[in-house]
């Protein structure tokens, strides 16, 4: 982890209305999802914060499956036939093929997080 000053005026846009993609796998602990496919679920969640998200996200995956967070990136209204990007906020899509280190170690601590809560907001 690396922690950089910044100047907080360097933003040229806000979104208070976020959209987070979440993502619940099932299926084994292999890091290559050639060798180990997974059943994925996915749905978009709007009206909460990344607290609430990861939360619910907790709550579906239970003791069993993985679930990883997305914030759903758009400038603006999408255009029929283009496609969102997806800035990953907690864990991987497990179905991805792990490329290097980095995402191994990505995929590792989503695996680790399974069955364990990271963030309790007390419904």
């Amino acid at each position: 982890m690396r922690v950089e000053p910044v100047d907080e005026r360097d933003s040229a846009w806000e979104d208070s209305r976020p959209r987070f993609r979440v993502y619940l796998s099932e299926g084994g602990e292999a890091s290559d999802a050639r060798k180990c496919p997974r059943t994925t679920d996915t749905c978009d969640v709007v009206d909460a914060d990344v607290l609430q998200v990861v939360s619910w996200a907790q709550d579906q995956a239970g003791d069993d499956e993985l679930y990883a967070v997305a914030l759903v990136g758009e400038d603006g209204p999408v255009p029929a036939g283009q496609r969102r990007g997806l800035t990953w906020l907690v864990g991987m899509d497990a179905n991805e093929v792990v490329q290097d280190d980095a995402e191994r170690q990505c995929f590792e601590r989503t695996l680790a997080r399974r069955g364990r809560r990271v963030v309790d907001i007390g419904q």
